[in-house]
């Protein structure tokens, strides 16, 4: 008879010792350690890599911070103002700066004029005024 027929008769189980089954094996009880599908494995293996990663990441982290303090610190920067020093910089710029008068494109006619004017001037060769007035004429 085995432990199924004696569950189904109604019998307690337990064997003339009083003692548990006598079969060699352990009870398990799940939530204890193991489960019946064997997923406490896979959990303890998915905590263990996300704290290995995050472990990396704060390692990494610090290692980028003291790197980048070091390159700050050895070009004469104060490496906890520097945003705010380059922001500054950026600001006063002339290229920023509102109402800065951007120089005015010159239309082709005032162009070809020059290009007379330094013709005629003898600043320029006729055929380099003919190479130059081509160039105005094309856009480019």
């Amino acid at each position: 008879m085995n432990r199924t027929d004696l569950d189904h008769a109604g019998m307690s189980g337990l064997d003339s010792g009083g003692a548990g089954w006598d079969d060699g094996f352990a009870p398990v009880v799940p939530g204890l350690g193991e489960t019946v599908d064997g997923t406490v494995g896979v959990v303890q293996g998915f905590v263990g890599l996300v704290t290995v990663l995050v472990i990396g990441g704060i390692v990494f982290s610090i290692v980028v911070g003291v790197r980048k303090y070091r390159i700050l610190r050895d070009a004469g920067a104060d490496p906890f103002t520097v945003d705010a020093a380059v922001a500054a910089k950026v600001l006063k710029s002339d290229m920023l700066a509102p109402g800065t008068p951007q120089p005015a494109e010159r239309s082709v006619e005032e162009r070809l004029r020059e290009l007379d004017d330094l013709r005629g001037r003898g600043v320029i060769t006729d055929d380099e005024h003919r190479e130059a007035r081509a160039a105005v004429l094309r856009g480019s």
